[in-house]
């Protein structure tokens, strides 16, 4: 596996991480920023089977070397899955913070939220 291919991978585990976790509101891909990302990376129905297969801390790994572009686009989706609650839950910011420090993207929820609302 090529590290494009794995990069590719990873942020699909991740994503679909997320989406497990969210009792099925939305999909990454219902997200605004989701189709930046899929160009950016190529992103394949194929990918997101592949990750399925994968662990999410192989995958947070793999997102430690990521370029700055891709882990703020990650943000940005995660903060899009989030934002579709009325009050996003306590747990679901803490998640999203552990996900940023896994990463090496020590960015807070509302820094990402801010940035999301005026694009």
């Amino acid at each position: 596996m090529n590290p494009n291919e794995r990069e590719r991978i990873a942020v699909c585990r991740v994503l679909l991480d997320i989406e497990e976790g969210m009792d099925g509101y939305t999909t990454a891909a219902d997200c605004p920023h989701f189709q930046q990302l899929q160009n950016k990376l190529l992103l394949t129905e194929q990918d997101f089977e592949k990750a399925r297969d994968t662990s999410v801390l192989e995958s947070l790994v793999i997102l430690k070397k990521t370029h700055y572009n891709i882990k703020m686009l990650l943000a940005l989706i995660v903060c899009d899955l989030y934002s579709e609650y009325m009050v996003i839950p306590l747990n679901y910011r803490m998640a999203f913070e552990t996900l940023m420090n896994a990463i090496d993207w020590p960015i807070s929820f509302s820094e990402v939220l801010a940035k999301s609302k005026t694009e």
